[in-house]
C-alpha cells in the first residue's frame, strides 16, 4: 500500500490504536489522516506554520504542540513554552497527560 499526498518529507508516523488509521506529519506543514484498508486520505489538517516533527499530536519546529480533533479536523489545543524546535511528543494512555522534547534540552509534562 502506498500513501500519496504530502509534497514534502515525512517527518513522523503513527497508526491508531485499532490499527485503522494512519496520520502522518511532513514537511509540508500539514498533518494527514489515511485509511489503512483503502489507502486514501481522510483528513487533511493545516494550520502548522513549521515542519510537523512528531504526531499523532504534532509537534512542530515552530515551539508549539497542536492537539486536532481527527473526526472534524480542528484544532482542539495549542501549547506553548519551548524556546526550540519541539522534536518529540507522546500523549498518556489515559489521554491526561502529554510529554514534549525540544531542542531547548527541554521537557514537559502538561496535563493533570
Amino acid at each position: 500500500l502506498k500513501l500519496e499526498g504530502h509534497t514534502g518529507s515525512v517527518l513522523s508516523v503513527v497508526m491508531s490504536g485499532d490499527g485503522k488509521k494512519i496520520v502522518s506529519g511532513s514537511s509540508d506543514k500539514t498533518i494527514r489522516v489515511w485509511d489503512l484498508e483503502t489507502g486514501k486520505e481522510t483528513l487533511k489538517l493545516e494550520g502548522h506554520t513549521s515542519y510537523v516533527t512528531s504526531v499523532v499530536m504534532s509537534g512542530e519546529s515552530d515551539k508549539t504542540i497542536r492537539v486536532w480533533d481527527l473526526e472534524t479536523g480542528k484544532e482542539t489545543l495549542k501549547l506553548e513554552g519551548h524556546t526550540g524546535s519541539v522534536l518529540s511528543v507522546v500523549m498518556s494512555g489515559d489521554g491526561k497527560k502529554i510529554v514534549s522534547g525540544s531542542w531547548d534540552n527541554l521537557q514537559y509534562v502538561c496535563g493533570a
